[in-house]
């Protein structure tokens, strides 16, 4: 039997014990994290639950991978980007994680657009 679900990388699992820092330094491989993340999350919002027991089940599911994709932005925030590839991953997993009704201003997701903004600024100081 050929499986096509997604393998959680160990360094995902250890990031919800050890926070964001047991994540890779790569942005790319972030990047595919929070792909990886957002596929099991409209996975989970797809399924029906027969029962109450299954539901809060799933539920305690999409809590864990709303952590693990927060630990993911977290650790993309704290990464310099070294080259353009490496700011428009930031960006793509900025609009990854979509803007939540009640934001605010120190959010994840704002806190990775100002680190984007000062990779570009060091960037454009280094090129010139």
């Amino acid at each position: 039997m050929v499986t096509t679900e997604p393998k959680i990388d160990y360094r995902l699992v250890r990031a919800l014990g050890e926070g964001s820092q047991a994540l890779p330094g790569d942005i790319r491989a972030l990047l595919g994290y929070v792909a990886m993340i957002g596929t099991l999350l409209e996975e989970k919002a797809t399924e029906l639950e027969p029962s109450w027991e299954q539901a809060c089940a799933v539920a305690a599911e999409v809590e864990t991978l709303q952590a693990l994709e927060l630990a993911v932005a977290e650790r993309a925030i704290a990464l310099a980007a070294d080259s353009l590839e490496a700011v428009r991953s930031k960006l793509a997993i900025w609009e990854a994680l979509g803007p939540d009704a009640d934001e605010q201003p120190g959010s994840a997701r704002n806190r990775l657009v100002l680190s984007v903004m000062a990779d570009l600024e060091r960037l454009g100081r280094s090129a010139g």
